[in-house]
């Protein structure tokens, strides 16, 4: 299992590592700005909370990092869509990232419901 939480905590860091160049290219667009520092923050927000939910000390602050996680997510799901609807040029360099960003979230997603059945 924990050779899995470990994959899973390398390839959250790779999305938030993956998009910075994205976020480059968006803040040079213009009305793109707010978007890129969005998805930076967003992106990296899931990376770091992740790694702190593993490090949790209590069952409570586990849940609660993992709901970070999982807004985090859905928010870099949002703002790839919006630089995907306006970014025509991009669209190559956000496929992908959205794709890795829809599975994150559906992993999260159901690991939230996994935990909270086993503790309700």
């Amino acid at each position: 299992m924990r050779e899995g939480l470990d994959k899973l905590e390398d390839r959250s860091k790779q999305f938030a590592i993956d998009c910075i160049p994205l976020c480059a290219e968006l803040e040079q667009r213009r009305g793109l700005r707010t978007t890129a520092f969005q998805l930076a923050d967003a992106s990296g927000s899931v990376a770091a909370n992740h790694r702190a939910m593993r490090r949790a000390r209590s069952d409570r602050e586990f849940a609660a990092k993992l709901q970070i996680v999982c807004e985090e997510i859905d928010e870099s799901v949002m703002w790839l869509e919006v630089a995907d609807a306006t970014c025509k040029p991009l669209k190559p360099q956000i496929a992908p990232l959205l794709s890795e960003a829809l599975e994150l979230r559906a992993i999260f997603s159901r690991s939230r419901s996994t935990f909270r059945n086993r503790n309700s």
